[in-house]
C-alpha cells in the first residue's frame, strides 16, 4: 500500500525534483521497518533498550570529558601557549596550544589516540609539560573511557534488572488472576 501510495505521489510530482527527493527519503525510511524484528528477539531486545537508556548516561560523561578538555587547555594556553623566541619547539607548541580552541581539539586528539611520538622532543627537554601531558593521557584516555563504559554498563544492567522485574510482576499479576478465574469458575461447578 505504501508503495503504490507513493507511486501515485511520484508521478504526479515528477517535474518537482525537490518533491521527488523528499518520497525517496521517505521510502528509504522503509527499511527502518526491520527494526520490529528487535522484538522478538529478547536478548538483542534487552540490550538495544538499555543501550538506549545508557545514552543518557553517555552524554553527561561527554560533558564531564568537555569540562576537563576546557580547564587543561586553560592551563596549557597560559603555560605553553606564548613561550618566549629562544625556547625550542616553540612553533610545535604554539601550533598545538596556541589558543582555547586549538589546545581543547589537540587534547582530545591525544584523548582519543595518545600518539605521542610528536611530543617526543618537547617531552624531553620539558619535564612540567611532559608530567602534564602524561596524565592527562592516562586520565583522559585510559580513566574516562573506562568511566564511560563503566557508567554504561552499570546504567543497562539497573535499567533490564528494572524491566526484568517489571516482567515479573506483570506475570504475577496474570498468575493470580488466572488462579482467582479459576476459584470462581471451580467455585460455579460446585453450585
Amino acid at each position: 500500500i505504501f508503495d503504490m501510495l507513493l507511486g501515485l505521489l511520484l508521478g504526479s510530482a515528477g517535474t518537482r525534483g525537490s518533491a521527488t527527493q523528499v518520497f525517496r527519503i521517505v521510502r528509504l525510511l522503509r527499511i527502518l521497518r526491520i527494526f520490529r524484528i528487535v522484538r522478538f528477539l529478547k536478548p538483542l531486545y534487552m540490550l538495544a533498550f538499555g543501550l538506549l537508556l545508557a545514552a543518557e548516561a553517555a552524554m553527561w560523561v561527554s560533558i564531564l570529558m568537555m569540562f576537563v578538555l576546557y580547564v587543561c587547555s586553560i592551563i596549557l594556553v597560559r603555560s605553553v601557549g606564548s613561550l618566549p623566541e629562544e625556547t625550542p619547539h616553540r612553533e610545535f607548541l604554539e601550533g598545538s596550544f596556541g589558543n582555547i580552541f586549538q589546545s581543547m581539539f589537540t587534547l582530545f586528539e591525544l584523548m582519543v589516540n595518545p600518539y605521542l611520538e610528536p611530543y617526543h622532543g618537547v617531552l624531553g627537554e620539558q619535564p612540567t609539560f611532559a608530567t602534564f601531558i602524561l596524565g592527562f593521557v592516562i586520565f583522559g584516555s585510559f580513566g574516562m573511557i573506562a568511566l564511560l563504559t563503566g557508567v554504561i554498563h552499570e546504567n543497562m544492567f539497573e535499567k533490564n534488572q528494572l524491566r526484568a522485574e517489571e516482567e515479573r510482576h506483570e506475570k504475577e499479576a496474570r498468575r493470580l488472576s488466572l488462579i482467582r478465574r479459576c476459584g470462581e469458575l471451580f467455585d460455579e461447578i460446585d453450585t
